[in-house]
């Protein structure tokens, strides 16, 4: 079976992307900090579209419940891997950064970069030990035409990923 997990993945872009994965025959791991309702209804679509997923709930900036959530999982599923994470999840402040406060900006890139970070680094060693994953790095495209955003940390982070294992010859 082939397994992927959403982060953010109970509302909008997040479920959109589950319901298209599930129908790629994936089974969805969806990724949700609070709203279960919502969850729900994502895995009712994404067994409507003719696969099946779990609900994982947790808070991305959390590293210790991402580590007991994917310690679960994969104690259940040894001989599998997660082969595709989508980062999804996230907040939106549109606040420019003059209006922004300190504590709104922490929140963004805590969620963006942390939250990339503590979901990614523990799937890497699967994917890079089976020679095959997918990482895909979804951020807000609603600073733009601002030059910078909070998305361009995040933006950059997938860029140097991606060099990095381009230089390993590695397809992750």
């Amino acid at each position: 079976m082939k397994y992927a997990l959403v982060t953010g993945g109970s509302r909008g872009i997040g479920r959109a992307v589950s319901c298209k994965l599930a129908e790629m025959g994936y089974f969805i791991l969806i990724n949700y900090q609070s709203n279960d309702a919502e969850a729900e209804k994502t895995l009712q679509s994404v067994r409507e579209k003719g696969s099946d997923g779990e609900l994982m709930k947790f808070d991305v900036t959390d590293s210790e419940a991402i580590a007991v959530a994917l310690g679960n999982w994969s104690s259940r599923h040894p001989d599998e891997y997660i082969e595709v994470l989508v980062n999804n999840a996230g907040i939106r402040k549109d606040n420019l950064m003059l209006w922004m406060t300190g504590e709104e900006w922490s929140k963004v890139l805590d969620i963006s970069l942390n939250g990339f970070f503590h979901v990614t680094q523990p799937l890497l060693k699967n994917m890079l030990v089976k020679r095959y994953g997918r990482i895909v790095n979804i951020v807000s495209l609603s600073g733009i035409p601002v030059s910078y955003t909070h998305s361009e940390p995040t933006r950059l982070l997938s860029i140097s990923y991606a060099v990095f294992c381009l230089k390993k010859k590695k397809t992750v």
